[in-house]
């Protein structure tokens, strides 16, 4: 079966097509985020392609330069936990959703986490979006059960994470370490 769209890295000399998959987001999801719109609106470029510098983000589209799904991995948010990779600022264009492009994304960002040594991956998601959670569970997230937490924005979001299996090359010099 052949994709009809693409995968690419979003790195700060595309900062253009984040803030427009971004602001395209926080206006047609808003509560499905801890920023807002106006949050947002009047920033410019370089605070985009800062936040590109400070996280793995991957679109997906028709083409590069046309992102149609994103969705980012960070490390270091918890130096308890230095092996989560933790995912952020999930978003799929509605007319996208059921295509396979969110689930792409969600097996590039587990494989990149992997490689750069991460055991896990985690996220918060609002408690009443069904929709985000079944993307979530399929690409193999659970509920942690704890209690659910307010976000900055006063939206109740539950913790999900997933383990990863590390990269073959890692499992082996483990072995013979």
């Amino acid at each position: 079966m052949t994709r009809d769209f693409q995968l690419w890295q979003l790195t700060p000399d595309r900062a253009q097509e984040w803030r427009e998959i971004r602001l395209e987001a926080l206006r047609t999801a808003p509560d499905a985020f801890g920023s807002s719109f106006d949050d947002w609106e009047e920033r410019p470029l370089a605070d985009f392609a800062q936040r590109l510098s400070g996280c793995e983000m991957w679109a997906a589209g028709p083409s590069p330069g046309s992102p149609r799904a994103v969705a980012s991995w960070e490390r270091d948010i918890s130096s308890a936990e230095p092996d989560l990779a933790w995912v952020m600022s999930v978003y799929v264009a509605p007319e996208m959703r059921g295509k396979g492009l969110g689930d792409a994304i969600f097996a590039r960002l587990a494989e990149r986490a992997a490689e750069a040594g991460m055991t896990r991956m985690g996220l918060h998601v609002g408690q009443n979006n069904e929709a985000a959670q079944i993307l979530y569970r399929r690409a193999g997230f659970v509920e942690t059960g704890g209690p659910p937490m307010l976000n900055g924005r006063g939206n109740w979001e539950i913790e999900m994470r997933r383990m990863l299996r590390p990269p073959l090359s890692a499992r082996l010099r483990a072995l013979f370490a």
